[in-house]
């Protein structure tokens, strides 16, 4: 593939938007949107070996509140374990020893640049959250079965708490 020119068209908080001229090894040529993101964190918090904090919150695109692990962007310049300890905080209150860092991944590499980094919170110890002005959250520990029959059902729709979840299930410590 050639990309023959690229133009921003959208310049936002959260993501800005471009669009290329490409031409793909066949000869063809079209435009395609790029939504481009600084990446962001989620994080894998576990009261016990059994249970999973979630948070709920809405969400304004998809026009429903939904559960999910505790998750958030990265801001200018900052690195993504301390990310994952300010929004662990942020939206639950809970605070941990150590971040291990399992995976990264795309959430929507079809049309966004947006890197998910994935983190385990060991040894978590609750205190008050301290949400931005613009979130409000439910915070609640589920039984990871009873989190897993949530997704079986479509009810936990989120595939970056799908993934948490099939790795709780798969990692249980002690469980």
């Amino acid at each position: 593939m050639i990309i023959h020119g690229t133009r921003r068209v959208f310049e936002g908080r959260v993501i800005n938007v471009r669009v290329d001229d490409v031409e793909f090894d066949n000869g063809h040529r079209t435009s395609i949107e790029i939504a481009e993101h600084r990446g962001g964190v989620a994080i894998i918090a576990q009261p016990s070996p059994n249970e999973i904090v979630l948070v709920k919150q809405f969400r304004p695109a998809i026009g429903r509140s939904m559960w999910e692990v505790p998750a958030g962007k990265l801001e200018a310049g900052e690195d993504p374990e301390t990310s994952a300890r300010r929004e662990l905080i942020e939206e639950t209150g809970y605070r941990c020893a150590r971040l291990h860092k399992l995976w990264t991944f795309y959430t929507a590499p079809g049309f966004c640049s947006e890197l998910l980094h994935l983190f385990l919170a060991e040894n978590i110890s609750a205190g008050a959250s301290a949400p931005e002005a613009s979130e409000s959250f439910e915070v609640r520990s589920f039984d990871v079965e009873e989190a897993w029959r949530m997704v079986i059902a479509d009810d936990l729709p989120d595939g970056k708490t799908q993934i948490a979840l099939a790795w709780a299930r798969e990692n249980r410590r002690g469980g």
